[in-house]
């Protein structure tokens, strides 16, 4: 009796360290899971329009800002839903009423708080030092550069054609990957068109009326493009294109109404010509 009494003593200690690391193991995978749930609360907070919610979620899972996936989602927020931003650095967020438009609040709140730090080109350039092959941080440095460009309202040091290039830069090496969508085409070939390449413009845009058909501004400019390139018939017909799908903007519909014209136009002073070479060449 003694004898079994001293070898349980002896296991004790063993049975006990076991259970620690299976405890620990266990742990593992829970805090994995977390990271799922809390992106996905996030993302339903974000689908209900509760932007503030969402972000001081992800604040408190993440306080130093080195988890990419968590980083990208609050990106996501502080580009396309603060309520102000102190030059892309810091954000005031708000959750929304039924009938309130972020939009309209922008508008009534110029002087809205800006409780919330997230310097949002330091934080991706570090994270994208630390995970260099996690091409999602790629395209998100692209959203970023592209929506400087066209808001003016950060980095003051770089000029538009810096800018530019950090959005090729960026949205290239995405692309290459397989992390594309329509927003980041249309914003490649729209970089690509203000630098005047056009030819490089083209399969950029047809890939984003590709991926949406009824991208209307993308046929405009798509349009655009062609008619720079003196492709005609093409810019014609994407010209024609937008002017049907414009059905909210009676400016952009005017606008590629007489584009498609003036092209019509133009080509059928060019048509007589060819007509007379070619009869010329069969005589």
């Amino acid at each position: 009796m003694l004898y079994r009494l001293l070898l349980l003593l002896l296991l004790l200690p063993t049975t006990a360290h076991l259970s620690a690391a299976q405890t620990k193991a266990a742990a593992t995978p829970s805090k994995a899971s977390t990271e799922t749930q809390t992106l996905e609360k996030a993302s339903q907070l974000i689908l209900d329009r509760k932007y503030e919610s969402a972000f001081k979620l992800l604040n408190r899972f993440d306080p130093k800002h080195r988890r990419p996936a968590i980083v990208l989602k609050q990106t996501e927020l502080a580009l396309n839903y603060n309520l102000r931003s102190r030059e892309y650095e810091g954000f005031g967020f708000r959750d929304l009423e039924p009938l309130e438009r972020l939009d309209s609040l922008r508008a009534r709140y110029p002087r809205a708080a800006i409780p919330y730090p997230f310097p949002v080109e330091r934080i991706l350039l570090s994270l994208k030092k630390q995970y260099p092959t996690n091409y999602k941080i790629s395209r998100a440095l692209g959203d970023y550069y592209y929506q400087v460009l066209q808001c003016e309202c950060a980095e003051a040091e770089k000029s538009p054609n810096t800018l530019m290039s950090l959005i090729v830069r960026n949205y290239s090496l995405a692309h290459a990957h397989g992390y594309g969508d329509v927003s980041s085409y249309y914003a490649l070939g729209y970089v690509r068109m203000s630098q005047g390449r056009f030819a490089e413009s083209v399969p950029h845009f047809k890939r984003a009326v590709q991926l949406r058909p009824s991208y209307a501004l993308a046929y405009f400019n798509l349009a655009y493009s062609y008619n720079e390139l003196k492709q005609l018939e093409n810019a014609k017909e994407a010209a024609l294109t937008a002017a049907t799908l414009f059905t909210d903007d009676p400016q952009m519909k005017g606008d590629a109404t007489y584009l498609a014209e003036d092209i019509e136009r133009r080509l059928a002073t060019t048509t007589p010509a060819n007509s007379k070479t070619s009869s010329k060449k069969k005589m």
